[in-house]
């Protein structure tokens, strides 16, 4: 399988640009791997949202994904203390 189409939302791509550089870096490298195995991810839902969660250190991504169509829809990066209000 190729790695997924990643779609990432206005406001997801502004809150990118918070956390330090090391974290952006694996957070990028992070949500490209999870892209190449999308079917085989462990992907962790959140309780009472849609969206999924993806853990790199302190730091939270929250996403949608689509298998069949090979998609990942990341909506918000954030630390985790403020991430989920």
């Amino acid at each position: 399988m190729a790695a997924a189409l990643q779609i990432w939302s206005p406001t997801c791509c502004r809150a990118f640009d918070g956390p330090p550089q090391a974290v952006q870096a694996e957070i990028t490298r992070r949500v490209d791997a999870m892209g190449t195995v999308l079917d085989r991810f462990p992907h962790q839902r959140l309780k009472g949202r849609p969206e999924c969660k993806l853990r790199v250190g302190d730091y939270r991504v929250l996403y949608e994904f689509d298998i069949p169509s090979g998609r990942i829809w990341l909506h918000l990066v954030g630390h985790r203390r403020d991430i989920y209000k």
